[in-house]
């Protein structure tokens, strides 16, 4: 969700992103982030709820069932909220995309250069993609719990099925990490600088010199 606040506020403003997006505003997201997942997962691990091994996807998780009225809240509090911003910000993103790309009038034209140079940039695509591929990977897993949560019964639908539906919402993170070293070319930057500095810490401070980056 933060992900798409972050890019529907580049198009939205895009001559002001950088006054209002510091770095500061940044971190606290993040802290903010980090704090109230932690929160979120807190009680159901510290109420003493007795884990079920799951034999076909190895591993331990607490039972729904015992929790069903936490998760609910959750869902209305968290999922809800979270998916409606993520549609309602990406709507607008590809809906002045596809204003621009048709040639629709812009009165102000610094507005307009700032936006066409900001909508040009792939962050806003591969953001995209990674938040589908995200919701992807882990919607399966969700489904069957919540089936099996409200009908007390097992899913069976073929052979090894919750196995798959876990290590597939797992596997979220490799994915993550292919689309941003297909999709972003600052992060394969990134990436290039880290092998530097692997290989030679004075090759790594050279290329971050030619870029502007400074050596923290």
């Amino acid at each position: 969700m933060w992900i798409s606040v972050d890019r529907y506020l580049a198009v939205r403003k895009p001559l002001r992103y950088d006054t209002v997006q510091t770095k500061i505003r940044c971190q606290c997201w993040m802290a903010l982030t980090w704090v109230s997942a932690a929160m979120m997962c807190c009680p159901p691990l510290l109420g003493f709820n007795q884990p079920r091994f799951d034999g076909d996807a190895l591993i331990c998780l607490l039972d729904w069932k015992d929790m069903a009225a936490y998760s609910a809240t959750l869902a209305v509090l968290v999922l809800g909220p979270s998916v409606i911003t993520i549609v309602y910000t990406y709507s607008y993103i590809f809906t002045m995309m596809r204003r621009v790309r048709s040639g629709a009038p812009i009165h102000d034209k610094e507005y307009a250069t700032a936006l066409s140079e900001n909508l040009a940039n792939p962050t806003h695509i591969m953001s995209f993609v990674l938040v589908v591929v995200f919701c992807l990977s882990w919607t399966p897993f969700i489904l069957v719990r919540i089936y099996e949560g409200t009908t007390g019964n097992r899913l069976n639908l073929f052979s090894h099925i919750h196995f798959f539906v876990f290590w597939l919402g797992v596997l979220n993170s490799v994915w993550k990490a292919v689309i941003l070293i297909l999709m972003s070319p600052q992060f394969r930057l990134m990436l290039r600088i880290l092998g530097f500095t692997l290989c030679c810490r004075h090759r790594a401070r050279l290329q971050m010199e030619l870029i502007g980056m400074e050596d923290e």
